[in-house]
This record gives structure tokens, sequence and C-alpha cells, in this order.
């Protein structure tokens, strides 16, 4: 299913990244907050050779542009799931996840 479930310590983030280095499509990496994204970007900074420039945060304070070739995008499901008005930027980002195939 994609979901992993493990206690604090037992290696969900490397196992993550792994599958996500592994698959070779764009996946989401979803995150708690904020905070864990930026942590999750830079596990797959450390652990794959993906280039930087395909692994995209979104959040509310960082909205990278989505490389049209895809990547990583790691963000939280608050971002994902809100309803509300967005920002352009926002939108646009938004726009850029529905229109393709994620892993």
């Amino acid at each position: 299913s994609g979901i992993i479930v493990l206690p604090c310590g037992a290696g969900k983030t490397l196992t993550g990244v792994t599958a996500a280095q592994t698959i070779k499509k764009s996946v989401v990496c979803l995150c708690t907050n904020a905070v864990s994204v930026l942590q999750w970007k830079f596990q797959f900074k450390l652990w794959t050779n993906i280039p930087e420039e395909r692994i995209f945060c979104f959040t509310s304070d960082k909205k990278d542009t989505i490389h049209p070739d895809g990547g990583v995008l790691v963000t939280t499901y608050t971002m994902i799931s809100y309803s509300g008005k967005r920002s352009d930027k926002s939108a646009a980002v938004m726009d850029a996840i529905r229109s393709r195939e994620w892993g």
C-alpha cells in the first residue's frame, strides 16, 4: 500500500527514502508538520542520488515549483487536503500535483 508504520527509531525514514529511490517514479512523502518536511528533505538529499532540484517542499512557508519531469514531493496532509481559498502560488503547486501521476 505504500504506508510505513513502525515504532520510533525503527527506521521509517530510511525505509521510506530507500523505497522512493528504488521505484524510480515521482513520489509524495506526507509528513505530520513543516519541521518534519524539512527533515525528510534533508534525508532524501543525504541518502539518495536524487538531484536537489527534484526534491520539492510544499508547506505554508515553502512552495517549491515542481519540475515537469517530477521527483519527490515532501509535504503535509494539511497542505494537500486544505479545501479553502489558496494563494496563487499554492494553487499553482496543487495544479502541478493534480496534473501528474505519482508512484
